[in-house]
Protein backbone atom coordinates (compact mmCIF):
# COMPACT_ATOMS: atom_id res chain seq x y z
CA UNK A 1 0.00 0.00 0.00
CA UNK A 2 2.96 2.41 0.40
CA UNK A 3 4.38 1.40 -3.37
CA UNK A 4 1.20 2.53 -4.84
CA UNK A 5 0.58 5.83 -2.61
CA UNK A 6 -2.82 4.12 -1.34
CA UNK A 7 -3.60 7.50 0.54
CA UNK A 8 -3.82 9.20 -3.02
CA UNK A 9 -6.72 6.61 -3.80
CA UNK A 10 -9.02 7.86 -0.54
CA UNK A 11 -9.13 11.29 -1.37
CA UNK A 12 -9.64 10.34 -4.57
CA UNK A 13 -12.93 8.51 -3.02
CA UNK A 14 -13.36 11.80 -0.81
CA UNK A 15 -13.97 13.68 -4.08
CA UNK A 16 -15.96 11.21 -5.92
CA UNK A 17 -18.04 11.20 -2.51
CA UNK A 18 -18.42 15.08 -3.47
CA UNK A 19 -19.14 14.21 -6.96
CA UNK A 20 -21.89 12.26 -5.81
CA UNK A 21 -23.63 14.44 -3.64
CA UNK A 22 -23.32 17.22 -6.03
CA UNK A 23 -25.50 14.75 -8.79
CA UNK A 24 -27.51 14.17 -5.89
CA UNK A 25 -28.47 17.45 -4.96
CA UNK A 26 -28.72 18.65 -9.08
CA UNK A 27 -31.06 15.84 -9.58
CA UNK A 28 -33.15 16.91 -6.13
CA UNK A 29 -33.82 20.12 -7.25
CA UNK A 30 -34.41 19.69 -11.65
CA UNK A 31 -36.53 16.56 -10.54
CA UNK A 32 -38.46 18.60 -7.87
CA UNK A 33 -42.33 18.74 -8.51
CA UNK A 34 -42.02 15.66 -10.90
CA UNK A 35 -44.66 12.44 -10.76
CA UNK A 36 -41.57 10.09 -10.42
CA UNK A 37 -39.68 12.60 -8.16
CA UNK A 38 -36.67 10.65 -7.42
CA UNK A 39 -36.36 11.20 -3.50
CA UNK A 40 -40.17 10.95 -2.91
CA UNK A 41 -39.87 8.51 -0.66
CA UNK A 42 -36.86 6.67 1.38
CA UNK A 43 -36.97 3.36 -0.72
CA UNK A 44 -36.12 5.33 -4.18
CA UNK A 45 -33.84 7.66 -2.73
CA UNK A 46 -31.51 5.26 -0.62
CA UNK A 47 -32.55 3.26 -4.15
CA UNK A 48 -30.46 5.63 -6.01
CA UNK A 49 -27.61 6.69 -3.44
CA UNK A 50 -26.84 2.79 -3.82
CA UNK A 51 -27.14 3.43 -7.36
CA UNK A 52 -24.47 6.15 -7.79
CA UNK A 53 -22.17 4.45 -5.10
CA UNK A 54 -21.98 1.42 -6.65
CA UNK A 55 -21.48 2.32 -10.14
CA UNK A 56 -18.83 5.23 -8.63
CA UNK A 57 -16.84 2.23 -7.03
CA UNK A 58 -17.23 -0.42 -9.12
CA UNK A 59 -15.14 1.80 -11.83
CA UNK A 60 -12.54 2.79 -9.24
CA UNK A 61 -12.03 -0.84 -8.47
CA UNK A 62 -11.51 -1.17 -11.78
CA UNK A 63 -9.17 1.47 -11.75
CA UNK A 64 -7.34 -0.52 -8.67
CA UNK A 65 -6.90 -3.86 -10.29
CA UNK A 66 -5.25 -2.14 -12.73
CA UNK A 67 -2.95 -0.18 -10.88
CA UNK A 68 -2.22 -2.71 -8.40
CA UNK A 69 -1.93 -6.21 -10.68
CA UNK A 70 -2.35 -5.47 -14.68
CA UNK A 71 0.18 -2.49 -14.83
CA UNK A 72 2.64 -4.86 -12.69
CA UNK A 73 2.24 -7.82 -15.09
CA UNK A 74 2.59 -5.52 -18.32
CA UNK A 75 4.94 -3.14 -17.07
CA UNK A 76 7.31 -6.73 -15.64
CA UNK A 77 7.82 -5.58 -12.21
CA UNK A 78 5.41 -8.38 -10.73
CA UNK A 79 8.48 -10.78 -12.15
CA UNK A 80 10.33 -9.12 -9.52
CA UNK A 81 7.45 -9.25 -6.57
CA UNK A 82 7.60 -13.27 -7.21
CA UNK A 83 11.52 -13.49 -6.35
CA UNK A 84 10.46 -12.67 -2.72
CA UNK A 85 10.12 -15.75 0.17
CA UNK A 86 6.75 -15.44 -0.05
CA UNK A 87 3.83 -17.72 -2.27
CA UNK A 88 2.64 -16.06 -5.53
CA UNK A 89 -1.03 -16.87 -4.68
CA UNK A 90 -0.62 -15.24 -1.73
CA UNK A 91 0.68 -11.82 -3.00
CA UNK A 92 -1.96 -11.99 -5.27
CA UNK A 93 -4.67 -12.64 -2.38
CA UNK A 94 -3.79 -9.34 -0.92
CA UNK A 95 -4.14 -7.40 -3.77
CA UNK A 96 -7.36 -8.71 -4.23
CA UNK A 97 -8.65 -8.42 -0.58
CA UNK A 98 -6.76 -4.68 -0.70
CA UNK A 99 -9.22 -4.15 -3.44
CA UNK A 100 -12.72 -5.99 -2.52
CA UNK A 101 -12.30 -4.33 1.23
CA UNK A 102 -11.75 -0.89 0.07
CA UNK A 103 -14.64 -1.20 -2.18
CA UNK A 104 -17.13 -2.59 0.46
CA UNK A 105 -16.01 -0.21 3.21
CA UNK A 106 -16.35 2.73 0.72
CA UNK A 107 -19.82 1.88 -0.63
CA UNK A 108 -21.26 1.41 2.93
CA UNK A 109 -19.04 4.85 3.93
CA UNK A 110 -20.58 6.46 0.96
CA UNK A 111 -24.17 5.02 1.63
CA UNK A 112 -24.35 5.82 5.45
CA UNK A 113 -23.17 9.17 4.50
CA UNK A 114 -25.11 10.33 2.10
CA UNK A 115 -28.14 8.67 4.21
CA UNK A 116 -27.29 10.73 6.70
CA UNK A 117 -27.03 13.88 4.61
CA UNK A 118 -30.68 12.93 3.04
CA UNK A 119 -32.26 12.22 6.80
CA UNK A 120 -30.60 15.57 8.08
CA UNK A 121 -31.78 17.86 5.41
CA UNK A 122 -35.47 16.25 5.13
CA UNK A 123 -35.72 16.57 8.76
CA UNK A 124 -35.31 20.43 7.88
CA UNK A 125 -37.16 20.68 4.78
CA UNK A 126 -39.73 17.81 4.91
CA UNK A 127 -39.48 16.87 1.02
CA UNK A 128 -40.27 12.64 1.96
CA UNK A 129 -43.64 12.14 3.01
CA UNK A 130 -43.20 9.50 5.28
CA UNK A 131 -41.27 9.27 8.26
CA UNK A 132 -38.43 6.41 8.33
CA UNK A 133 -39.29 3.70 11.04
CA UNK A 134 -36.44 2.11 13.40
CA UNK A 135 -37.35 -1.12 11.32
CA UNK A 136 -37.84 0.32 7.84
CA UNK A 137 -33.54 1.76 8.73
CA UNK A 138 -32.47 -1.89 9.92
CA UNK A 139 -33.71 -3.15 6.65
CA UNK A 140 -32.51 -0.64 4.40
CA UNK A 141 -29.35 -0.87 6.48
CA UNK A 142 -29.33 -4.83 6.35
CA UNK A 143 -30.30 -4.18 1.90
CA UNK A 144 -27.60 -2.62 1.38
CA UNK A 145 -25.00 -4.11 3.12
CA UNK A 146 -25.59 -6.89 1.11
CA UNK A 147 -25.62 -4.82 -1.89
CA UNK A 148 -22.19 -3.91 -1.03
CA UNK A 149 -20.68 -7.02 -0.40
CA UNK A 150 -21.69 -8.13 -3.62
CA UNK A 151 -20.46 -4.77 -5.57
CA UNK A 152 -17.23 -5.33 -3.82
CA UNK A 153 -17.39 -9.08 -5.20
CA UNK A 154 -18.57 -8.03 -9.09
CA UNK A 155 -16.02 -5.08 -8.87
CA UNK A 156 -13.23 -7.94 -9.78
CA UNK A 157 -15.13 -9.58 -13.09
CA UNK A 158 -12.78 -6.87 -14.88
CA UNK A 159 -9.70 -8.84 -13.47
CA UNK A 160 -10.70 -11.51 -15.81
CA UNK A 161 -10.89 -9.25 -18.98
CA UNK A 162 -7.81 -7.27 -17.87
CA UNK A 163 -5.77 -10.63 -17.44
CA UNK A 164 -6.61 -11.76 -21.16
CA UNK A 165 -3.65 -9.47 -22.47
CA UNK A 166 -2.49 -7.18 -19.11
CA UNK A 167 -4.35 -4.32 -20.93
CA UNK A 168 -5.46 -1.87 -18.39
CA UNK A 169 -7.81 -0.08 -20.97
CA UNK A 170 -9.37 -3.80 -21.37
CA UNK A 171 -9.52 -3.52 -17.61
CA UNK A 172 -11.31 0.13 -17.32
CA UNK A 173 -13.76 -0.59 -20.15
CA UNK A 174 -15.09 -3.47 -18.86
CA UNK A 175 -15.67 -1.87 -15.41
CA UNK A 176 -17.34 0.70 -17.46
CA UNK A 177 -19.79 -1.71 -19.10
CA UNK A 178 -20.30 -3.76 -15.95
CA UNK A 179 -21.47 -0.89 -14.21
CA UNK A 180 -23.93 -0.05 -17.45
CA UNK A 181 -25.27 -3.80 -16.93
CA UNK A 182 -26.07 -3.59 -13.31
CA UNK A 183 -26.39 0.01 -12.30
CA UNK A 184 -29.19 0.72 -15.13
CA UNK A 185 -32.74 0.06 -15.04
CA UNK A 186 -34.36 1.98 -12.37
CA UNK A 187 -36.35 4.96 -11.53
CA UNK A 188 -36.13 7.55 -8.85
CA UNK A 189 -39.67 6.24 -6.81
CA UNK A 190 -38.25 2.65 -7.51
CA UNK A 191 -40.90 1.00 -8.82
CA UNK A 192 -39.19 0.05 -11.96
CA UNK A 193 -37.78 -3.25 -12.03
CA UNK A 194 -33.71 -3.26 -12.11
CA UNK A 195 -31.10 -6.06 -12.14
CA UNK A 196 -30.07 -5.32 -9.16
CA UNK A 197 -33.77 -5.24 -7.77
CA UNK A 198 -33.88 -8.83 -7.99
CA UNK A 199 -31.03 -9.66 -5.10
CA UNK A 200 -30.03 -13.43 -6.39
CA UNK A 201 -28.24 -11.62 -9.78
CA UNK A 202 -26.07 -9.29 -7.32
CA UNK A 203 -25.07 -11.86 -5.33
CA UNK A 204 -24.79 -14.14 -8.49
CA UNK A 205 -22.33 -11.64 -10.02
CA UNK A 206 -20.34 -11.23 -6.64
CA UNK A 207 -19.81 -14.85 -6.37
CA UNK A 208 -18.79 -14.70 -10.22
CA UNK A 209 -16.51 -12.18 -8.94
CA UNK A 210 -14.92 -13.81 -6.25
CA UNK A 211 -14.48 -17.15 -8.43
CA UNK A 212 -12.22 -15.16 -10.85
CA UNK A 213 -10.03 -13.94 -8.14
CA UNK A 214 -9.54 -17.56 -6.77
CA UNK A 215 -8.75 -18.78 -10.84
CA UNK A 216 -6.50 -15.92 -11.26
CA UNK A 217 -4.37 -17.69 -8.23
CA UNK A 218 -4.45 -20.87 -9.83
CA UNK A 219 -3.27 -19.78 -12.91
CA UNK A 220 -0.45 -18.15 -11.28
CA UNK A 221 1.34 -21.40 -11.40
CA UNK A 222 0.97 -21.86 -15.22
CA UNK A 223 0.26 -19.64 -17.88
CA UNK A 224 0.42 -16.47 -16.10
CA UNK A 225 3.91 -16.69 -14.92
CA UNK A 226 5.05 -18.08 -18.35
Amino acid sequence: MRKHRFAGYIGGAGIANVAILLFLILIGFADKGAEDYPFGSYEGSFMIIDTFTRATFIIFAGALISKLIISEYKNKTMNVMFTYPIKRHKIIAVKLMIVFIFTFVMIMFSNLLMGAILITTDHFYSFIPEALSIDEAWRLLVKYTISSLSAAGMALIPLFFGMRKHSVTTTMVSSMLLVLVVCSGFNGNGSELSIHSLIVIPLTLGAIGLWIASLSMVRLETKDVN
